[in-house]
């Protein structure tokens, strides 16, 4: 299934995602990379980095795209 290119419906799906990120990290818990990691844990550092990376990729491609 393809997915519309419409962009409010792709940032409604972002937002969703990102929604459901936080809520995994709260239910299962996020550590710090110091911290040992019990089993089912989230690397919150990690996660943060991964999830920065894709908005820096994201915040570039809009800024470079033609009026």
């Amino acid at each position: 299934m393809a997915e519309p290119d419409d962009p409010a419906d792709a940032a409604a799906r972002l937002e969703e995602a990102l929604e459901r990120i936080a809520a995994l990290a709260d239910r299962v818990g996020a550590t710090s990379r110091t911290e040992s990691m019990p089993e089912g844990a989230v690397d919150g550092a990690a996660l943060a980095d991964r999830l920065d990376a894709l908005i820096a990729k994201l915040r570039t491609a809009l800024a470079n795209r033609p009026a």
